[in-house]
């Protein structure tokens, strides 16, 4: 997955704040999200690596991840996928961090990682050798693929102009936020919100919405890319 907004302790009835593209190979076979057997996670599912880019647990724990451009990637290491897996397996996002935080970054290929909840919310990020964390502050906040100085990239200044419309007073409806996901001032390239690349076999495969409030949370994904697919509602899973 290649573009992450976190909204974290901004907007008062909703305390955390996710919408998210997952751009890949358009061939690569994926799942909708469910709820996984044998636990308590609900999540759709990369099939050829069987690991996940974002889910949520019984906590109320999200977990996104996005690949690091312009990094070597090794064949022998496992799947990013696994790395969400594991931080879903906590049940508050602080203790994920704990623990995240550690990983040796060797034994990864480069990821940017986000856990948050209603309380509070984390990065972790790794180029392959080291491995960087730090808490996020009450705020919205743009991750991709090209943050932490991966690559120049103008797709997060575009997500900030469209984002400082919304204040507290004023929060995104699902409308706002799938304009925001569909964004392609420049035809679908690589550095636009929505990608459409077909030349290369490439673009947005999925988009997602979720809302955290102190009564419910609301899961909406689109399994295709948000400009033209319906997004479904897949709450009761969480339920």
């Amino acid at each position: 997955m290649c573009t992450l907004i976190v909204a974290t302790r901004y907007f008062p009835a909703t305390p955390l704040l996710v919408a998210a593209n997952r751009d890949e190979r358009l061939d690569r076979p994926a799942t909708p999200p469910f709820r996984w057997p044998e636990s308590d996670i609900v999540a759709p599912r990369d099939d050829e690596a069987k690991g996940t880019w974002l889910g949520v647990n019984r906590h109320g724990v999200f977990v996104g991840i996005t690949n690091r451009h312009l990094v070597v990637r090794h064949p022998d290491r496992p799947s990013r996928g696994r790395i969400v897996l594991d931080a879903l397996a906590h049940d508050s996002a602080a203790a994920a961090f704990d623990v995240m935080k550690h990983r040796d970054a060797a034994n990864e290929n480069g990821f940017h990682l986000v856990m948050a909840d209603a309380k509070g919310a984390y990065q972790v990020w790794g180029d392959g050798e080291r491995l960087r964390a730090a808490a996020l502050p009450p705020g919205v906040h743009v991750l991709t693929e090209r943050s932490f100085d991966a690559a120049p990239t103008g797709r997060e200044a575009l997500l900030a102009r469209h984002l400082a419309r919304f204040t507290p007073e004023h929060p995104p409806t699902d409308d706002d936020l799938v304009a925001l996901l569909s964004l392609r001032p420049d035809g679908g390239a690589f550095d636009d919100v929505a990608v459409h690349v077909p030349a290369m076999g490439y673009g947005t495969r999925s988009s997602s919405i979720l809302r955290f409030t102190e009564d419910a949370t609301t899961f909406l994904h689109a399994s295709g890319p948000p400009t033209d697919t319906p997004f479904e509602d897949y709450s009761s899973l969480l339920k």
